[in-house]
């Protein structure tokens, strides 16, 4: 199935823990909490990570988790400052903001000057409304009008070369980062992840790209990766 993004940001006025929707992975309830945190971490719904909505989730270990996994990134602060005055309104506009991304190669030729390798960027969650996102590569913007869910190109880069690949989301200024080292003809591209997502130290491989197709869709959020649920190629729910 089809990614969700109808849950990316929790709304400044309808706040609730599990909000209407029974099965996390397709509600519409953007006043969810546990629809958000679904997003990030496929035991949400309990060992099976069937998205249905626990009934056992204390607010402890709600605050606790968007602490770890959300946090200032995610425009969440607890502040109640502690365990025993947890207010729903301290989860109001917190966001989980992704992307899906795809590499092409640059393009083999006598002389290697081709330099036409290309990024497809896909905003995933956040606010989703019209002009929220600025994709920006290597410098240089791809858009600042499209909507979540809509693929955007950049393209004419060289080969063995790392580029700067950022994600704002200009609603609620949460924005992500990434280094894409590109390759050539049949070579393997990779994109490494930053202090917003994953962390400097986990680098991951756009596999199947070439110079003539892109490869497979990589997937990847703010913060850091849970346990159940890691960033990159296969990340479930996604088809």
């Amino acid at each position: 199935m089809a990614h969700n993004n109808n849950i990316g940001k929790i709304t400044s006025t309808n706040v609730a823990p599990k909000g209407t929707g029974a099965n996390l992975s397709t509600t519409t309830d953007s006043g969810s909490i546990l629809g958000l945190r679904y997003i990030k971490d496929s035991t949400t719904g309990g060992s099976s990570g069937t998205g249905v909505a626990p009934t056992d989730l204390g607010s402890v270990a709600i605050k606790d988790w968007f602490e770890t996994y959300v946090g200032d990134l995610g425009n969440y602060t607890n502040s109640s400052g502690g365990d025993t005055d947890i207010k729903w309104s301290d989860y109001r506009s917190a966001t989980i903001l992704g992307m899906k991304v795809q590499a092409k190669n640059e393009t083999a030729s006598r002389y290697k000057n081709s330099d036409n390798a290309q990024l497809k960027i896909t905003p995933l969650n956040g606010s989703g409304t019209a002009g929220a996102y600025t994709i920006t590569v290597g410098g240089s913007t791809v858009t600042s009008s499209g909507n979540r869910g809509t693929a955007y190109t950049s393209g004419d880069f060289t080969s063995g070369k790392t580029v700067a690949v950022e994600l704002t989301d200009n609603d609620t200024g949460t924005s992500i980062s990434m280094q894409w080292t590109t390759a050539y003809n049949d070579g393997t591209p990779t994109i490494r992840g930053s202090g917003t997502v994953a962390g400097p130290e986990y680098q991951f491989f756009l596999t199947g790209a070439s110079g003539t197709a892109f490869g497979d869709s990589l997937y990847f959020f703010n913060g850091v990766q849970t346990n159940s649920r890691g960033y990159g190629v296969g990340y479930p729910g996604t088809g």
